[in-house]
């Protein structure tokens, strides 16, 4: 299904935080994460084990989902981070992170892993 991204600043899922006072599991944790409204999760048949896979002409990625009431309906949330990073685009010299159209689907594989995303910026 198609929805729209966009990539926000978060004060309980802060990168710098994370960075400065957590570790690759915290990071994991609170940053390899989106956000639906309740009726857009329900209608997915989300469950707390089930991820999202979000992907775009941009990239791919898999990361945790949560219900959130603040949500509007066709829209995802995330925050910045290196997982959201996978799917912003560049036009014009500028970097694109609000309005992006992006494809999810509920997924049983595992969240993308921090050192993974790392070594495929890396080329490794």
């Amino acid at each position: 299904m198609e929805y729209t991204l966009n990539i926000v600043r978060m004060v309980d899922n802060d990168q710098a935080k994370e960075f400065t006072f957590g570790d690759e599991n915290t990071l994991e944790q609170n940053l390899a994460i989106a956000f639906l409204n309740p009726e857009d999760y329900n209608k997915l048949n989300l469950k707390t084990n089930i991820n999202l896979k979000i992907f775009n002409e941009s990239g791919e990625i898999i990361v945790k989902v949560e219900k959130e009431e603040d949500i509007p309906h066709g829209m995802v949330q995330m925050p910045v981070s290196i997982w959201s990073n996978q799917l912003t685009a560049v036009r014009d010299n500028e970097i694109i992170y609000k309005n992006l159209k992006v494809r999810i689907e509920p997924t049983t594989s595992p969240i993308s892993r921090f050192n993974e995303l790392l070594n495929k910026i890396k080329g490794i």
